[in-house]
């Protein structure tokens, strides 16, 4: 053993010779009388934590030659040197040549440093670290033994704390292994995942595409790996509970197998034992959220915003995670991209902030927003599972962590052997991890075996990048969403006031689908219209529970509302929640200002035949009118009733005069037959004269009124010789006085 010692140190010297030409002998420092002698690894200390590195290097290397022996001085120099070239480490490829001398020369003093004190845990700590960070390999896999080693010196010297370290350490060294072999894919002969500009397949096949040249094994590959990592994960905790970084790693081996209850039981353990620990409060709404425990996920997780400070919490919530990375064309003027939302005051993004999760809540009529939670679970899941400690860098912050928190966790996932990008044969291999989602998106990512790293295929940014654009974000498997049906609505406004309207807001709830396949008899359905202002504040709500019979309840129920909305944006949401299927069915509208000064007209109101309320000679008001308001669904063989005001007209002669054309419009053009249209007043006649094709019908008619800031207008549609589809609606109104126009567009079905 003395021999190698001495050949390893006789061979370092020369190696280490280079890095040091030029460096001058330091003599030792004084010693104050009394007190013990430091030694050069101390004084060393001393002069690097003053910011004098190169005197400090300078004093070792005196020491080490002086001694050949001496550990601590080794120890000292291999870290000082691996600080000098740590931001040149690079994965793929370095050209510092000084650097490469460096990291070599840190390489060999530790190496020495743990051959001459072997029963150092510090020692095989700081040899484990160096390589679990190197560009090769090799060397990062070693590191699992040296850690190991190291909790054999923690130990036998009885050190709590360096136990802890190394065995984290051997979880992390082991987990990287498991990282790059995990569901690994068994290739059909030497087929590799080709993407390039010339992909002979279909992008939506794509899973296809993979299992055509790779077999997934089963049971899936890296669970010895993932045995090892937990195990030391387990033991680094057990041995010093403290530390947030062994809790957050054994939180991330219990997440990535699913294992939620085992998560929630440690987390819940920490929370007790550290009440003021945010981090285990987040594990916990993971937990809980993944295991449909809303109430409690949302309990955790507004416990940790408490516990985090600002920025912390500011970095968790920023909604810009899932908003599209670039303004597009359709969102002009609205901000609905993170390049727009980094600009925003802090206030202002935290109003968008809340009403964004509002109008995502898929029912308000449940205590949980369960997209919001869906959204915070992944950013905590991404943050355990791909933070690298050593890079500074978030999980949530990296190419895996950005997909997940936008698309959610992948329905299919395997790793094959093989860069997607690089062709060349490496000594440290490649390996391509694919992710692919039922709703038909996949994604490729180049794995550095052993690095913790993982890129989009550079021939797969375009298409990343595109999609981030198109779908910027989907919570398709939150399972609310797969119970939600839809309601269809229609709000008409009339104006009120200066900054006021009436909106008059007709729903039809899908009764059948929502007590469907309940064991109940009479079956309870809880109805919902809440208004939002643009401060997420209610501004309006009415709830009713009814009950409905089980075997006859399979038309869908018609309701309808009117209520005041003030200026601004305005937030119209219906719901229906059957309580015990947990089956839901919601409607949301945004309502955008409108100005409510000047010429103008209201929206159409379509509904049954409209008629002058009892005792009302001339109308003055929409409310002055009797009509039951719909969300533009009609029986074939029934009235359409149309109701709007016109706002401002300009009198001549103490009479307003104005030009009505109503046209009529089939969506499906291809219809085997024409249709019919007759446009009748409140009487029952025919009024104007009208112009007919096949697939489109236009009317026009004068009226004439009073001078007054109002006029109303009510008509009705035959249509019983119209065959059933979609129609197109508009209706245009013209001051005679001035020519000015105005007009509606609005559509309508015949069913």
């Amino acid at each position: 053993m003395p021999t190698r010692v001495a050949r390893a140190t006789r061979i370092a010297l020369v190696v280490l010779l280079p890095a040091f030409l030029g460096a001058r002998t330091v003599a030792a420092q004084p010693v104050v009388s009394g007190a013990a002698p430091r030694s050069a690894a101390q004084l060393a200390d001393s002069l690097a934590a003053n910011g004098d590195t190169a005197r400090a290097v300078a004093l070792l290397d005196s020491a080490v030659r002086r001694n050949t022996r001496d550990a601590a001085a080794w120890h000292r120099l291999g870290l000082l040197q691996w600080n000098q070239a740590r931001s040149a480490r690079n994965p793929n490829f370095m050209k510092d040549q000084k650097k490469i001398r460096l990291l070599i020369a840190a390489d060999t003093a530790l190496r020495l440093a743990t051959k001459l004190a072997p029963d150092s845990a510090r020692y095989w700590l700081s040899l484990s670290r160096f390589n679990i960070q190197s560009g090769v390999s090799t060397m990062r896999f070693a590191s699992t033994g040296q850690a190991r080693d190291g909790m054999s010196a923690a130990e036998r010297s009885g050190e709590t704390l360096l136990l802890a370290e190394a065995a984290d350490m051997a979880g992390m060294a082991a987990w990287r292994s498991y990282d790059a072999i995990a569901n690994r894919g068994l290739p059909s002969g030497m087929s590799k995942v080709q993407l390039d500009n010339n992909n002979n397949w279909n992008r939506k096949n794509a899973r296809d595409y993979v299992n055509s040249i790779a077999t997934k094994i089963e049971p899936p590959t890296g669970d010895n790996d993932h045995a090892t990592a937990l195990g030391c994960f387990s033991r680094a905790v057990a041995a010093d509970s403290s530390n947030l970084r062994y809790s957050r790693h054994l939180y991330m081996a219990y997440a990535e197998r699913k294992k939620w209850q085992d998560l929630a039981t440690v987390a819940a353990r920490r929370a007790s034992q550290f009440p003021l620990d945010f981090q285990a409060q987040l594990a916990l709404g993971l937990a809980y959220h993944r295991l449909a425990n809303e109430e409690e996920a949302t309990r955790a997780f507004d416990s940790a915003f408490v516990l985090m400070d600002e920025t912390e919490a500011t970095r968790l919530r920023n909604l810009s995670r899932i908003l599209r990375p670039r303004a597009s064309k359709e969102m002009k003027g609205q901000v609905g991209d993170s390049a727009s939302w980094a600009t925003l005051p802090s206030a202002q993004r935290d109003g968008l902030e809340a009403m964004f999760w509002m109008m995502s809540d898929p029912l308000a009529l449940t205590q949980e927003n369960e997209f919001r939670l869906e959204f915070l679970a992944r950013v905590v899941f991404a943050d355990f599972r791909w933070t690298i400690d050593e890079m500074d860098l978030r999980g949530a912050d990296t190419d895996r962590g950005d997909i997940y928190v936008r698309y959610g966790p992948p329905d299919f996932e395997m790793t094959l052997p093989g860069s997607t990008t690089d062709s060349r044969t490496r000594l440290d291999g490649g390996v391509t991890l694919v992710w692919d989602y039922n709703s038909k998106l996949t994604f490729f990512f180049d794995l550095q075996p052993g690095f913790a790293t993982g890129r989009v295929s550079m021939f797969d940014r375009n298409y990343v990048e595109q999609l981030r654009d198109a779908v910027p974000v989907s919570f398709a498997n939150v399972p609310a969403s797969r119970l939600l049906d839809t309601i269809p609505m229609r709000i008409t406004r009339f104006r009120s006031g200066a900054d006021s309207s009436d909106a008059v807001i007709a729903a039809r709830v899908p009764i059948d689908s929502l007590i469907r396949a309940n064991a109940l008899d009479r079956v309870p359905v809880d109805i919902d219209l809440r208004i939002f202002d643009q401060f997420v504040k209610v501004r309006g709500m009415e709830s009713d529970q009814l009950i409905f019979a089980r075997d006859s309840s399979t038309a869908p129920l018609d309701r309808a509302w009117t209520r005041r909305v003030g200026p601004g944006i305005n937030v119209v949401r219906v719901e229906a929640f059957q309580g015990d299927s947990k089956r839901g069915a919601r409607a949301m509208t945004r309502l955008d200002p409108t100005t409510n000064v000047g010429f103008g007209m209201s929206d159409v109101l379509l509904g049954s035949k409209p008629e002058s309320r009892d005792g009302v000679t001339m109308p003055s008001r929409w409310r002055d009118v009797a009509i039951t308001p719909s969300v533009g669904s009609f029986a074939r063989n029934s009235a359409i009733g149309l109701l709007w005001e016109m706002y401002d007209l300009v009198p001549r002669d103490g009479m307003t005069k104005y030009r009505v054309a109503i046209t009529v419009e089939r969506e499906d053009r291809m219809g085997a037959v024409g249709f019919a249209v007759r446009v009748l007043d409140n009487v029952g006649r025919a009024v104007g004269r009208s112009q007919q094709s096949r697939d489109r019908f236009t009317i026009a008619f004068e009226r004439q009124g009073g001078a007054v800031p109002v006029q109303v207008e009510y008509l009705s549609l035959d249509m019983t010789q119209a065959p059933p589809g979609g129609y197109r609606l508009r209706v245009e109104v013209t001051d005679l006085a001035n020519q000015k126009k105005t007009a509606r567009n609005t559509v309508f079905m015949v069913r």
